[in-house]
């Protein structure tokens, strides 16, 4: 039997990566970033010092101690957002979209992480399979991020935009790498949100 180009891309089997241990959950480090923009609020600034994190902690609906001990373990963890990007750059060079990969980051500017992730597309019908392999691997590369916002571009015409959207990390885990060939036009996008494509006739040509 020979195999199709689209057949040697996707249906061979490719190792799974595990992600270096980040020290820090989801959760925690969600915690920690809600923590941070609080810090900066001139309201809390006002406060005495000792008032703060109690504050915080009783706004968001926190426990104390579990703040308390997500902003050990964030801290003591170092540069979490320098360790999930370099996970993305090991993961995706040599995954499903090796060689197709554009901006590979970990938006940490809210009070939860973003996982960003963007591709050069060569057949607009692989879109729903590419996205559905880049949101499973971002999970699995930063388990930190919160959500993961995907987009390819053409790859003939890289400023042209062809998809875009956003899915959040506990939906990317349900998708399995296996099975994207078989579901990932059908089970697996409808885990997506905010969905913009070409292929549904999407207008994407003011987006960069």
């Amino acid at each position: 039997m020979r195999l199709t180009p689209f057949c040697l891309l996707f249906c061979c089997a490719v190792p799974s990566f595990a992600a270096e241990p980040l020290g820090a959950t989801e959760d925690e480090f969600k915690m920690y970033l809600h923590y941070k923009l609080a810090m900066a609020d001139a309201r809390v600034q006002a406060m005495k010092p000792e008032a703060r994190l109690p504050a915080i902690a009783k706004d968001a609906s926190y426990k104390l101690k579990e703040l308390q001990q997500a902003i050990s373990h964030v801290e003591a963890a170092g540069d979490l957002k320098g360790k999930c990007e370099a996970n993305l750059k090991e993961t995706f060079g040599k995954t499903e979209l090796a060689g197709k990969t554009g901006r590979l980051e970990i938006d940490t500017s809210g009070d939860y992480a973003i996982a960003v992730i963007q591709w050069f597309n060569e057949e607009q019908k692989n879109l729903p399979r590419e996205a559905a392999y880049a949101a499973a691997r971002a999970a699995e590369a930063c388990p930190i991020a919160t959500t993961v916002k995907v987009w390819a571009q053409d790859k003939a015409a890289p400023t042209q935009r062809l998809f875009q959207a956003v899915v959040s990390t506990a939906s990317a885990r349900r998708i399995n790498i296996d099975k994207v060939k078989d579901y990932g036009e059908t089970r697996y996008l409808k885990l997506f949100e905010k969905v913009k494509s070409v292929v549904n006739g999407d207008d994407l040509s003011a987006e960069k």
